[in-house]
């Protein structure tokens, strides 16, 4: 058993107790809430992958068991075990309803013994937080992990796995990595183990490059799987080298628990792209308003093929033009297979994306250069790529709240794209718990910005107020204005130009201590302190390739291209199509899969929809700095980690 510390005063304790009590009702309590029958939930319209239906399925027939059985404490288990398998399957909604009927048993029938009610509240707290953690609720999971008091073995390790589990949500990767690690000793069953490793790899492969090149350990285990994480991000890229590259590495941690089954199964993953020679069709508008965007994509593309430096497996390359409207993409989908071509690069059109995803399946794989609209795409052979700005925003929502910041204002332009940053920033910074205050547009057709922002701020009622109280007085009155209180960050979506105007008119509109949160697009990609002094202060999200770029390709593309700057982000979007290629198969249906990109740190959800972790930087004297985000001390301090930054070891079960 291990040991806690005790609450400082019985007040204190209750108090947690009654919050803790009040979330838990909240996460429970989805049969409350008035639904009109023709509404569907998410969960309900979003197609089922084939792990999802036997997760589900098990799930049935543990519920099943539970009805059938005459015993309480085992309907209260079944019960339990279902809510967990409904959770590993994605479906959250099912899992909360699970939830609800364990806390009613619990709340209206004496447990046999006192063991019994600590075992089925541990329960409770344990399942309640991993449902937060997969709502990417830090704040909650961190309270529910407090409160918990396993008693079993099963719940004592349930309970560390949660903690790194946190650790991971929080960013703290190396604090998951290294509660995993020694939770190893303790998990018995090959399937667990195997879990518990592909955990360890998630945890590490989420490291940016800076952070990974830094890390060192004196757990030797913990060394060797940094060992192997620096082997496959450079195999990644050199795919004929890298079956060799992972077998050096196993004869030098020939002890090491990822040799017992994690490595062969890497080495499997890619032995076709090891061994066969790929035949690419790249299928992009070369002409007409779309020709400078294809043409960026394609220099990328071609400069990362050059520069590959397998020899042995280089592909064969064919180019098609589809910007002839009386030739549509299927046609030369079809010529491209006709001509020998195992894999497809494009289209590059949403229109024709929305077609190829309303198909069962392609013939061959087709990675896109954009999204369909829909986004729960089961179409088998389709991944789909791209530098969607909505990813960016949902990054910034994750990260303000992650660092506690649940009241903002959103400021973006009148126009298509504004309005589509603004609804994906709120609607995922909403489902994470924070509240937009306030939003205001601005025209993109101006650079004076002072009305919408003094509106944003209610410096107009401010102003009013003032007006008042000289016409009670009688006499001018000295003021100044004072702007909304209830706020504690800004969501902006801009362009340089127009960041480089509003930035100055928050801080004149005494907005300077708020903390201003925006996406690549207000970074033109290239450094001007001149310019880009006005935007001091402002945080921003963007790609390796803008913020932590060593690769040589980077000089490539300014030696040849110097004019195409502002398309500096396509050119990195076609080195990794080129790449990708060779490493679909192991980012698909692999949650512990990722590939360090110039795009991102990339990862491939259920619906092989690219998904792209980004890198953080802020302006400083006109120009970024990268950083690695700080996550407030009381989350770490709540998952077990000292104020020095050292994981707490846990004792022994």
């Amino acid at each position: 058993m291990i040991p806690h510390k005790l609450p400082d005063t019985i007040l204190k304790s209750l108090t947690l107790k009654i919050f803790l009590l009040l979330c838990i009702a909240a996460l429970s309590a989805c049969d409350t809430r008035p639904v009109k029958p023709q509404q569907k939930s998410v969960e309900q319209t979003k197609p089922v992958t084939e792990k999802q239906a036997n997760l589900s399925d098990e799930a049935t027939t543990l519920l099943e068991l539970a009805e059938d059985s005459d015993s309480e404490a085992e309907q209260f288990r079944y019960r339990a075990q279902a809510a967990q398998l409904y959770i590993e399957a994605g479906k959250i909604e099912l899992a909360r309803q699970q939830l609800n009927i364990l806390q009613q048993k619990q709340q209206n029938r004496p447990a046999a013994n006192e063991t019994t009610a600590s075992i089925e509240a541990a329960t409770v707290l344990l399942l309640s937080a991993e449902i937060a953690i997969n709502e990417k609720n830090a704040e909650l999971a961190s309270q529910l992990i407090a409160e918990t008091r396993p008693v079993t073995r099963e719940q004592q390790i349930q309970y560390y796995a949660l903690k790194a589990d946190l650790d991971f949500l929080s960013g703290n990767y190396m604090f998951a990595v290294d509660r995993r690690v020694q939770l190893d000793s303790y998990i018995t069953g090959q399937k667990a183990k195997n879990r518990n490793n592909r955990k360890i790899w998630a945890a590490l492969s989420s490291l940016s490059r800076t952070q990974l090149s830094k890390q060192r350990s004196s757990n030797v285990t913990i060394n060797g799987w940094l060992d192997l994480a620096r082997v496959m991000r450079s195999g990644q890229k050199n795919i004929s080298q890298l079956e060799n590259e992972l077998l050096d590495w196993g004869t030098r941690h020939p002890a090491h628990p990822a040799n017992e089954n994690f490595l062969s199964t890497l080495i499997n993953i890619y032995q076709d792209d090891i061994s066969q020679r790929k035949h690419i069709a790249i299928i992009l508008p070369m002409h007409g308003d779309l020709a400078k965007v294809s043409a960026n994509i394609k220099n990328g593309f071609l400069s990362a093929y050059y520069s590959d430096a397998n020899t042995t497996i280089k592909p064969v390359i064919d180019f098609y033009d589809n910007s002839d409207k009386d030739v549509t993409f299927n046609q030369l989908y079809q010529q491209a297979i006709e001509n020998g071509a195992t894999n497809i690069i494009g289209p590059l059109n949403k229109t024709a994306i929305n077609q190829l995803a309303q198909q069962r399946e392609l013939e061959i794989p087709v990675l896109t250069l954009n999204y369909a609209e829909n986004v729960f795409n089961t179409t088998e052979n389709l991944f789909q790529f791209g530098l969607s700005p909505e990813d960016e925003a949902h990054q910034v929502a994750e990260l303000a709240i992650l660092q506690g910041k649940k009241r903002a204002a959103v400021f973006y332009p009148d126009s298509e794209w504004g309005r589509r940053l603004d609804h994906a920033f709120s609607k995922r910074y909403i489902e994470l718990g924070g509240k937009v205050m306030t939003e205001a547009d601005y025209a993109t057709n101006t650079n004076d910005y002072r009305r919408p922002v003094r509106a944003m701020f209610n410096l107009d009622q401010s102003s009013i107020r003032h007006r008042k109280l000289e016409n009670i007085i009688g006499r001018k009155a000295y003021s100044v204005p004072y702007r909304r209180q209830d706020i504690d960050m800004i969501f902006l979506a801009a362009t340089p130009r127009s960041a480089r105007s509003i930035m100055p008119a928050f801080k004149f509109h005494h907005a300077s201590g708020l903390p201003v949160y925006s996406t690549s697009h207000v970074y033109t990609g290239k450094i001007n302190r001149e310019l880009d002094r006005d935007l001091n202060g402002l945080i921003f999200c963007d790609l390796p390739w803008i913020l932590q770029n060593t690769s040589p390709l980077k000089k490539v593309f300014h030696q040849n291209w110097p004019q195409q700057e502002s398309f500096t982000r396509l050119f990195a979007l076609g080195i990794d199509a080129y790449h990708l290629i060779y490493n679909l198969d192991y980012l698909e249906n692999k949650d512990f899969a990722y590939y360090d990109g110039q795009t991102g740190n990339i990862r491939l959800d259920e619906y092989n929809r690219i998904t792209r972790k980004l890198l953080w930087a802020k302006f400083k004297r006109g120009r970024p700095v990268y950083f690695e985000p700080a996550i407030p001390k009381t989350v770490a301090a709540k998952t077990g980690n000292s104020e020095d930054g050292h994981q707490v070891s846990p004792q022994q079960y």
